[in-house]
């Protein structure tokens, strides 16, 4: 099941430039997730449930690399979504950069 949960908790990083940005993508770095503990437990609640799948979670990193918003793109399972969610919010990001200042993405 840890597996599953890593594949599920996988997130590309891909940033949506802002307007600026976007007529100099080149400036524009990415944010990087940097997981201090890894991936986490799934709860006993979820464990031998059955569900797999993927679940495809969006979000905005500020400028301090902290999560301002997150929500789920594609849903699996209610409290699995719930879960994801509440992982991804709990993650700390470096911030993307344009023209070396931290900026706010979508990713």
């Amino acid at each position: 099941m840890s597996k599953i949960l890593a594949i599920m908790l996988s997130i590309a990083i891909l940033a949506s430039p802002s307007a600026a940005a976007q007529s100099n993508p080149s400036s524009l770095k990415p944010s990087h997730c940097s997981i201090g503990k890894g991936l986490p437990q799934l709860p006993d609640f979820l464990k031998g449930s059955g569900v797999q799948g993927t679940i495809v979670i969006g979000a905005i990193i500020g400028v301090n690399g902290c999560t301002q918003s997150v929500w789920v793109t594609r849903k699996l399972d209610p409290k699995l979504d719930e879960f994801a969610k509440q992982t991804v919010n709990s993650w700390k990001f470096s911030p993307a950069t344009k023209d070396g200042k931290p900026v706010k993405v979508m990713v």
